[in-house]
């Protein structure tokens, strides 16, 4: 085991504990849409204490299923209106981000977790651009800590044996150019002696430095990206224009912790669809924790935990989902 972070040379700069008896809005903000993630995701995101609260020194996002109506468009789109009500989804759920609250460039980013489980869940803690110098999604980026769907469900129900069920969880970058022509790259992970994630608490983390990003589950680092990998291309009409070398993962960005039901992704995987008897389910966040590397606040470079063993990560694939 790795020592803990201010042994490396990481200083707590931001952190959620949850230890109150609601949630701190000078932190965290709701977004409030049936928008669907730009994934056809199956619920509506509400700043209701049905859907996300703290009590037990940890924050719950609660997804539930309910016939629920209100805005078509994300929170930040020219045209959204709070008082909209023109899309009905069965869920109900909530997302929160700390945009305008909270925004680093660089450093440890560590979530301590027990993630939902069941067919058409999809909890996630993530990374967005606040400033999105590059272009809209996925050119100025987005940095995956965590995430994982139909946890506990069947991974292969059509095989021979059926016994083995998903646990996977997931590390992923999102770069390239806009929508349609995003691309990701990422690699999965699982507990030792397969162990779900939504059983128990674990800590999830990413280390963020100039031209490299690593992930980790308990302090085991799994994977790494570096910039020889990712790469941001803006293109209007017939010309294309390649940004620095380290884009778009050298600007500010902002925490997004989001407990989807379905789309795209959930959906088409393990046993398909959505599983109606898991519901309601629950997202469960102990804190949240952003560290800068005092060596070097500027690149962050200087408080790496690099393991032997852990994955390199590089190739790009096209995603096929639009932008969340």
């Amino acid at each position: 085991m790795s020592p803990p972070p201010s042994l490396r040379g990481w200083q707590l700069v931001w952190s959620d504990e949850f230890n109150g008896n609601a949630l701190d809005l000078t932190k965290w903000g709701h977004e409030i849409n049936c928008y669907g993630g730009g994934n056809s995701e199956a619920q509506c995101y509400t700043e209701r204490h049905e859907n996300s609260f703290v009590a037990q020194g940890k924050l719950h996002i609660v997804a539930q299923q309910e016939q629920y109506s209100g805005p078509a468009h994300k929170d930040d789109h020219l045209d959204y209106r709070i008082d909209d009500r023109s899309v009905t989804k069965a869920f109900t759920s909530a997302r929160l981000r700390t945009v305008g609250k909270g925004e680093w460039r660089y450093g440890r980013f560590e979530v301590r977790a027990k993630l939902p489980m069941g067919q058409g869940t999809w909890g996630a803690v993530w990374m967005l651009p606040s400033d999105w110098v590059y272009g809209e999604w996925s050119s100025s980026g987005e940095i995956d800590i965590v995430e994982a769907v139909n946890l506990g469900a069947k991974l292969a129900p059509n095989a021979a044996d059926n016994s083995e069920v998903e646990t996977r969880v997931h590390g992923t970058l999102h770069y390239g150019q806009e929508w349609p022509n995003n691309v990701y790259s990422g690699h999965a992970y699982r507990l030792p002696d397969n162990a779900n994630p939504a059983v128990d608490f674990h800590v999830y983390a990413v280390e963020w430095e100039q031209d490299e990003i690593r992930w980790y589950v308990d302090d085991v680092h799994y994977a790494t990206q570096t910039s020889q990998g990712w790469y941001s291309e803006l293109v209007k009409g017939s010309e294309s224009h390649i940004a620095a070398m380290d884009a778009p993962f050298n600007q500010r960005f902002h925490l997004l912790i989001n407990f989807a039901v379905g789309g795209d992704w959930a959906e088409k995987v393990n046993e398909n669809g959505i599983d109606l008897t898991v519901f309601p389910q629950v997202f469960e966040v102990d804190y949240v924790r952003v560290y800068q590397c005092v060596k070097s606040i500027e690149t962050g470079k200087g408080c790496a935990d690099r393991q032997v063993g852990a994955t390199m990560v590089e190739g790009k694939r096209h995603l096929l989902l639009s932008p969340d």
